[in-house]
């Protein structure tokens, strides 16, 4: 193949490439890489498959000669092939050794991936020197040596860069481990497996691109090289959320360009999980049922439809029985079972079962965890005669009314996790030997009652989970009951608990309260004007409760009749232009169904009252958040007409102060400075901002308006 000349140039270059890479080697911790040259270092991925396959063919030809009909051609072919592989494999050495000294790799997963890289080299080298011997046997030894060596090197860099078990994962039993809702933990079950799939392979503990290592709750705290990774309650400051959810034309979205996306609904998942806390050590049924994160886990863990028999509801009979506290929705596409679930404590009444009997045959789930339901309610779901599943977790439920779904045939399915029963619930649940799955944990029932619902029911998987007491255990925050949180002349809140010997520390000026600042709730509260009430409880043996909180804003004037004239966009809808006067606060969580969101149009409302109205002050209620575009609206029109005969007159035009950097996340009132006698028509005309400022990541582009309430006095 090669001239005498050009074998002996190419091994003088040999020589000194192995000089310098002996320097390289040798003077590792002392030599400071110069920018430019770290191009050529990155080049390693590229350059490392040509030495592997030249190396690999020249050992398989001076190994077995008699792959050509002449010896003499596989050896002289032989030895040129491991010239320039060697070659090849020096510069590719070169580029290695660079490479590492950047950021983000483990310097103990480099350490045998460098040198299996330097012994392919080195190898390679030696046995190009040493090839023309006679010492045929040690030949043959060296070569299968070397290509034990480029196999061994080759995993280990796969490893490095595609996560340790790349090469093998096909043939590993990779069946994914389904989970129940019940069983299911938010962290291990709901965000590792999303994050294991799209950022480990470049932020684990052997890479750690930016410092950054995602492995692990705490790592995901800690952060790397740019900070936190996550914020709980913060998606303006998690560098997690800002980075997914950049362009991906963007150098810093993530993942990378060229990795594997994440999905719209991945997305949701991670940015539900930091609003509602970035939560690690959490099942899903112990979330709040208004938390987006728990939205999105009960559907991620619906079980898969199955054939009824049974006739379909058709699709406008659903509509009128949704709404913006229940959610009514077939199992699947063609599925003529529904799922039934209920959202929002304070909205449930449970009268509202009664109306599920237009579907009652082809109801086979019902979740009501969180609900206020007593055990008199649970009567109303004799009727189900599909019902498969009943979700009761966290309830008011004692036990007595448990009787009422011993009728129930087809229930396999039966969660009472969090519900503080009595011994009153043994009798009827042991009479359930139609359920195959019974979950009690925290329940509160004795050991000898569980033992008495075991034995009745031996065919049964209970579900009790593990008692430790020497454990303290966090109560769960209290309930803050009330009817509306926009009231006109006063209203009535109630603070409660599930556990009975709680008691409920408040305050009503917005601070958190604790041992020396709080007042003992005895007596519902009569809220008169605007507040900000903050309740935890505490108890014996128990870790003092995370607080509630809820804001109650006056607001005396409602229009007879209004209409909204533009619409929000589809993604935040709420219940319509109900939603603007129906006197229920939203909470801070774009799942919630009392959000209105604006962006492509503005907020438009047209008002009339009853008769001439004075009004004195005007407010938007809505919800401020920098890092998820939410801002005030840009400008305000109000106009005025005093018949419909009439073209509506601008009667005030006024822009909010803008926002800066610094401003927090909260929901607030924008209050628009507007006073007026005799108004008997209205419009009000919010648009969103058109143009982030400057400042913000999303420079330059729109804004949205999300407004749960217009309040008038």
């Amino acid at each position: 193949m090669f001239t005498s000349k050009l074998k002996a140039i190419l091994g003088q270059v040999l020589f000194t490439v192995n000089v310098f890479v002996l320097f390289l080697v040798l003077a590792e911790n002392q030599v400071l890489i110069p920018d430019w040259l770290h191009v050529f270092g990155r080049m390693h991925p590229l350059l490392l498959h040509f030495p592997i396959v030249i190396i690999l063919l020249a050992i398989l030809l001076v190994g077995i000669p008699e792959l050509l009909k002449k010896k003499e051609e596989s050896h002289t072919y032989g030895t040129d092939l491991l010239l320039i592989g060697a070659l090849t494999a020096g510069f590719t050495v070169i580029a290695g050794l660079l490479l590492s000294h950047e950021a983000g790799y483990v310097k103990e997963a480099l350490f045998w991936h460098k040198w299996t890289g330097l012994g392919i080299f080195w190898g390679s080298s030696i046995l190009y020197y040493f090839i023309d011997s006679q010492k045929h046997l040690m030949i043959k030894i060296g070569a299968s040596f070397l290509a034990l060596i480029v196999i061994v090197s080759g995993h280990l860099g796969a490893s490095i860069t595609h996560g340790e078990n790349f090469i093998t994962a096909p043939i590993e039993n990779n069946d994914v481990v389904i989970v129940s809702l019940e069983e299911a933990e938010v962290f291990p079950h709901l965000i590792y497996p999303i994050i294991e799939n799209k950022c480990l392979s470049c932020h684990k503990a052997s890479k750690q691109k930016g410092e950054l290592r995602m492995d692990t709750p705490e790592n995901l705290l800690k952060g790397g090289e740019s900070g936190a990774a996550v914020e709980p309650f913060d998606l303006e400051n998690s560098l997690m959320s800002q980075r997914i959810n950049l362009p991906e034309d963007n150098e810093d979205h993530m993942p990378p360009e060229g990795k594997p996306q994440l999905t719209e609904e991945e997305k949701m998942i991670l940015d539900a999980w930091i609003s509602s806390g970035a939560i690690t050590d959490k099942k899903v049924l112990a979330l709040s049922d208004t938390s987006s994160i728990y939205k999105l886990a009960v559907q991620k863990f619906a079980a898969a439809p199955k054939v009824y028999e049974f006739d379909a509801v058709s699709k406008d009979k659903l509509d009128d029985l949704n709404n913006f506290y229940r959610k009514i929705q077939p199992l699947g596409i063609e599925s003529p079972a529904l799922s039934v679930s209920y959202f929002g404590r304070a909205n449930f009444d449970p009268a509202s079962l009664a109306e599920l009997s237009e579907v009652n045959v082809q109801t086979v789930s019902i979740n009501l965890n969180n609900m206020p339901i007593k055990d008199e309610d649970l009567s109303s779901l004799s009727s189900f005669p599909n019902l498969e599943k009943l979700y009761l977790n966290f309830t008011e439920i004692k036990g007595q009314g448990l009787q009422a779904l011993v009728g129930l045939e087809n229930l396999s399915l039966l969660s009472l996790s969090g519900s503080n029963l009595t011994d009153e619930a043994v009798a009827p649940l042991s009479q359930l030997k139609q359920v195959k799955k019974l979950f009690l944990w925290n329940t509160g029932l004795s050991k000898e009652s569980l033992e008495k619902i075991m034995n009745a029911l031996p065919q049964t998987t209970i579900e009790i989970g593990t008692e430790e007491k020497s454990t303290l255990l966090m109560l769960n925050p209290p309930v803050i009951g009330f009817d509306k949180a926009f009231f006109k002349d006063n209203l009535e809140v109630k603070l409660t608990h599930p556990i009975g010997t709680t008691s409920i520390y408040y305050t009503l000026d917005g601070t958190e309260p604790d041992s020396s600042n709080f007042t003992l709730y005895d007596k519902p509260l009569q809220i008169k004007e605007n507040v900000a009430i903050k309740a935890r409880a505490f108890a014996e043996g128990w870790i003092g409760s995370s607080v509630s909180e809820a804001e109650f804003i006056s607001a005396t004037i409602s229009p007879s009749t209004y209409e909204m004239t533009s619409l929000p966009e589809d993604r935040y809808k709420g219940d319509g232009g109900k939603s603007l006067f129906d006197k229920k606060k939203a909470i801070p969580d774009v799942w919630n169904l009392n959000w209105l969101g604006f962006y492509n149009n503005p907020l438009e409302v047209e008002m009339e009252f009853e008769e001439p109205t004075d009004i004195s002050s005007m407010a938007i209620s809505l919800w401020q958040n920098l890092g998820s575009r939410f801002f005030p609206p840009q400008e305000v029109e109000i106009y005025t007409r005093t018949d419909t005969g009439q073209n509506w007159k601008l009667s005030k035009s006024y822009r909010p102060k803008a926002l800066q950097k610094e401003d927090d996340t909260y929901l607030r009132q924008v209050q628009v400075p507007y006073t007026e006698k005799g108004v008997q028509y209205l419009k009000i005309i919010a648009k969103p901002l058109e143009k982030l400022p400057s400042w913000h990541n999303s420079a330059g582009k729109k804004a949205y308006l999300m407004v749960d309430e217009i309040v008038l006095n």
